[in-house]
């Protein structure tokens, strides 16, 4: 394999996640509410002045986040006040008008910053008053005996965080010393003296708007692959992909028009309908339901009247097969295709109820369906098509809720932030709450007009709604740009996904597994009869004729196999000695021959001492358990010097597994092991796995790697891993985990967690203050400052790519800026997005067509022509296809050669501690992972300080 071409322009195992759903609109048919009126910027008032007290320089202004990334809370959580924008003219006030409906009952946008945090956590601050004075910051060793302590004030646009995180840090002055104010004019001269030796200087964090943002494809200004020959040995390998070439003929080409109304038509529903009758005599022509339509002739005329609305027609645009518009018009084009082959779209796939798989002993269907995308690549036009599957409950909410027995907090528990299905439109919503009879809102209601909610379904959907007490559930959507909030019909909607009880149940996962993991053999036939059934559809056919395209067959790709490390095991023996630790657990569990058996066997795995064994008292039934049987032994052992316990916990009581983390990781400071009496029976295996564990966790490496790992970068290297969870039970705010490795083994970490201000927020705000704590964290271990740090940053949403470009970047490079000179010359850094969750697979190409072996390096062809980017199957699939990580390069300023970071990517994910073999990311991204999702899941705000050099998340 060659380099790309040149001429480029610039503690358990986590139960599978579902994939996330988009909330969708109002069902068709329904009149859209009318836009509320938006509340007045309040004026804030102003502090008085002190005289006696000389006024503070104003602090520079923070920096924007944009705008589009603001995603309101459910309701009733509050939105973090975002900076005063420019006054807007005032708009003419709309009739006040009450609607409710599924969708169409609304309610009045709150204003933002005027509602509340979760209960529990700190309110938003007020932003700085003219003439005001900020709190003084204590000194920094005072900072680090106080982590939690808050500044007295905030910049404008900064808030607070949920508490137990840490919150924004005021910007490092020159000299080395924080938290001082200095005159802006002085601190940019003497910023400039104090980062001479930086190789970059400290760049502002740039707004961006909306209107800003370009798609994936089209980003600019990213690292290309560097020109230099390769010098890793590999053994060459041939795949099949599910790629799938989009042949034109070139004589053909797609006139694209802007479609615009008089009077404007917001609801996208209507939108359509006028088209349909617009379209009638043109049936080929693809409409994108906004403003844009592509037809395959020329339309002659400039404008018409349809239904009382004049739609004008202007040509913007002739499209050949070159043009990148093309590729959008292809997405539409496939999934009109979809629609004609009787597929459903719901979230973002296609899906079928024919052939479902019925479970009935679990009330639960398996839908089938496909994934499709066109997308441009260095080989051209190609659609990525994959099979998927969706599982849907046969039992409607209002089952589940009455076998719930209407108990309101069991309901939400299970039904809030779960994703539904209403089989009437096939569409998914997010439930942000649940409304009882006698709050307001109930089935009998009038949603708008006179219409109530059983005249609707009865009209639009001959439905008959037949129990009149049961709840409605509420779903926060957009219409109109403007979240509100709509109500649904329990008794019409299916839970998607599984609950927490469901992963538990091996019977039911093992049922599952059987129609998700699909052998790779099959998944390709499978793929490849999907694809030619195109051509063997009557109706596809045609249109594909109309526009003069062909699908091809999938797409061969030669790549390499990468050669795998060998870990080496370390002993660690004499470390190990010193650890004081106690073993907890009930009495009569202990005293079976097989307990004692399996500690002696973990004994001597884990060369640790013997422990101090303690029985807590418990009461006879499991679910009468507390945590507090458990911490209170704890407590007393931590006050004797005991730093790690092992603990035989009940099963399914995630409340004392709960209450044994917060207690050790924040109050008490400790490492614990909590681990299931049947799986500690297990002998061997599990003693080996819980060795590792155990001893990663004490902050030592169960094994490392040889010297090839330093091929081609330097042994002062930090490799930092990020990841942001959305599974958060903290009110919907998102957690960041960030783990950086701080010794030239890449064997001791820092790790730390930040909340995210608005939920499901994936750009991450907090990257400045994590990487000045983690150079602080590496120059503490090695008196200097790392030569590189590569970044692998998973959690990457679609679109997000130029916004972490322009903003996470620049963020991080202030960070350095911002450190001490007297530590050294700052890092160069590699910057590089990780998505593990693509729809690409890969298939040997012979007559087995089975997974790739690890190490399989897939560089050309289905990359894209414009990005240094590649695709790297590390891991083992020991059931079903597997999926290949993509990397994205976005910033090199190392410039080594890429075979070279491919393959220090490919060791990297050889020392994940918690399993021994290869993982999907390399092992900081894992680590990262595993970080965010127990803090955001079970502890609620971040570890004490104490904790951060060991991976007690594990």
């Amino acid at each position: 394999m060659g380099p790309k071409k040149q001429n480029r322009p610039q503690g358990d195992n986590q139960p599978p996640q579902q994939p996330q759903h988009q909330q969708r609109g109002p069902p068709p048919g329904l009149q859209q509410p009318r836009q509320p009126q938006q509340p007045r910027q309040p004026q804030q008032p102003q502090q008085p002045q002190q005289p006696q007290q000389p006024q503070q320089p104003q602090q520079p202004r923070q920096p924007q986040q944009p705008q589009q990334l603001q995603r309101g809370p459910p309701s009733g959580l509050q939105q973090p006040r975002q900076p005063q924008q420019p006054q807007q003219p005032q708009q003419p006030q709309q009739p006040q008008q009450q609607q409710r409906g599924p969708p169409g009952f609304q309610q009045q946008p709150q204003h933002q910053g005027q509602q509340q945090r979760p209960p529990g956590f700190p309110q938003p601050s007020q932003p700085k008053q003219p003439g005001g004075s900020w709190g003084k910051q204590p000194p920094q060793n005072q900072q680090q005996q106080q982590p939690q302590q808050q500044p007295q004030g905030q910049s404008q646009g900064q808030q607070q965080r949920p508490s137990g995180f840490p919150q924004p840090q005021q910007p490092k002055q020159p000299g080395g010393s924080w938290g001082k104010q200095q005159p802006q004019q002085q601190q940019q001269q003497q910023t400039t003296t104090t980062t001479t030796t930086s190789s970059s200087p400290a760049p502002e964090i740039p707004k961006v708007s909306r209107k800003d943002l370009v798609r994936d494809d089209d980003i600019q200004d990213v690292a290309i692959t560097p020109a230099k020959p390769r010098s890793i040995q590999s053994q060459p390998i041939s795949v099949i992909t599910n790629f799938f070439p989009v042949v034109v003929r070139e004589n053909r080409s797609v006139f694209l028009y802007r479609i615009d109304y008089d009077p404007p038509q917001v609801a996208r529903d209507r939108r359509f309908k006028l088209m349909r009758e617009f379209l009638a005599t043109n049936s080929s022509a693809k409409y994108d339901g906004d403003s844009l339509l592509f037809s395959a002739q020329r339309i002659t005329i400039n404008s018409q009247h349809v239904d009382g609305v004049q739609i004008l027609i202007k040509l913007a645009k002739e499209l050949n097969h070159k043009d990148k518009s093309i590729t959008q018009f292809f997405n539409i084009l496939t999934k009109s295709f979809m629609r004609l082959m009787k597929f459903s779209l719901i979230g973002r796939n296609y899906y079928t109820p024919v052939g479902k798989r019925d479970i009935p002993k679990h009330f639960l269907e398996v839908w089938k369906g496909f994934s499709t995308s066109v997308i441009p690549t260095e080989a051209g036009t190609m659609l990525l098509c994959d099979s998927t599957t969706k599982v849907v409950r046969s039992q409607t909410v209002l089952e589940r809720i009455k076998y719930l027995n209407n108990n309101p907090n069991r309901c939400a528990a299970e039904i809030v932030n779960s994703i539904v299905l209403t089989r009437y439109n096939n569409k998914t919503y997010r439930i942000s709450g649940i409304t009882w009879q006698g709050q307001n809102s109930k089935v009998t209601d009038i949603m708008e007009g006179k219409t109530t909610f059983l005249a609707y379904y009865q009209k639009n959907y001959s439905i008959r709604i037949t129990d009149m007490s049961q709840p409605l559930l509420k779903s926060e959507v957009k219409m109109r740009g403007v979240k509100q909030t709509i109500y649904l019909i329990p008794e019409l909607t299916f839970l998607t996904g599984l609950n927490d009880e469901m992963r538990k149940d091996f019977h039911i996962m093992k049922d599952l597994a059987e129609e998700s993991n699909v052998e790779p053999y099959k998944r390709i036939e499978t793929l490849s009869n999907f694809v030619n059934g195109f051509n063997s559809n009557p109706a596809i056919s045609e249109e594909l004729k109309t526009w003069g395209l062909s699908y091809q067959q999938a797409l061969k790709v030669d790549g390499c196999v990468l050669q795998a490390p060998k870990n080496i095991q370390i002993n660690n023996s004499t470390a190990l000695k010193n650890v004081r630790w106690v073993f907890i657990v009930e009495q009569n569990e202990f005293q079976r021959g097989e307990c004692q058996k399996n500690l002696d066997l973990f004994i001597r795995e884990s060369q640790l001492l013997p422990p101090i064994v303690h029985f807590p008292v418990l009461p006879k039934s499991i679910r009468d358990i507390k945590s507090n049987s458990y911490t209170d032994i704890m407590e007393k052992e931590v006050n004797k010097g005991t730093t790690f316990f092992l603990i035989i916990i009940p099963q399914n009581n995630a409340e004392v597994y709960k209450g044994i983390k917060m207690k050790s990781l924040i109050q008490y400071k400790v490492l614990t092991q909590c681990i299931f009496s049947r799986t500690f029976d297990k002998g061997r295996p599990v003693s080996i796995k819980l060795k590792q564990q155990v001893v990663a966790k004490l902050g030592l490496a169960p094994w490392g790697l040889g010297q090839d790992i330093y091929k081609g970068v330097p042994k002062k290297t930090m490799v930092i891993g990020i990841d942001v969870g959305h599974n958060s039970d903290m009110r919907g705010h998102s957690v960041v985990g960030f783990v950086a490795t701080i010794d030239d083994k890449f064997q001791k970490f820092f790790s730390r967690a930040y909340a995210q201000n608005r939920p499901g927020k994936e750009i991450i705000d907090t990257l400045e203050d994590a990487t000045k704590e983690a150079m602080k964290s590496y120059f503490n271990h090695n008196n200097c400052l790392p030569e590189l740090v590569i970044v692998y940053r998973d959690g990457v949403g679609d679109g997000m790519l130029d916004l972490v470009n322009k903003t996470e970047i620049a963020a991080m490079k202030k960070g350095f800026a911002e450190t001490p000179s007297s530590w050294g010359t700052k890092p160069k850094l590699v910057y590089t997005i990780v998505k593990k969750n693509t729809n690409a697979r890969f298939f040997t190409n012979d007559n087995q067509k089975a997974n790739p072996p690890p190490g399989t390096l897939i560089d050309s062809k289905i990359t894209h022509q414009n990005w240094y980017d590649f695709f790297l199957v590390s891991q083992v699939a020991f059931k079903g296809s597997i999926n290949p990580t993509h990397y994205h390069v976005l910033l090199d300023e190392h410039q080594m050669a890429a075979d070279l970071f491919q393959f220090f990517t490919f060791q990297m994910c050889h020392l994940y501690f918690n399993f021994e073999k290869s993982v999907r990311v390399p092992a900081s991204c894992q680590f990262a992972h595993k970080m965010a999702f127990l803090i955001g899941r079970t502890v609620g705000r971040n570890v004490a300080p104490e904790l951060s050099d060991k991976l007690f998340f594990l």
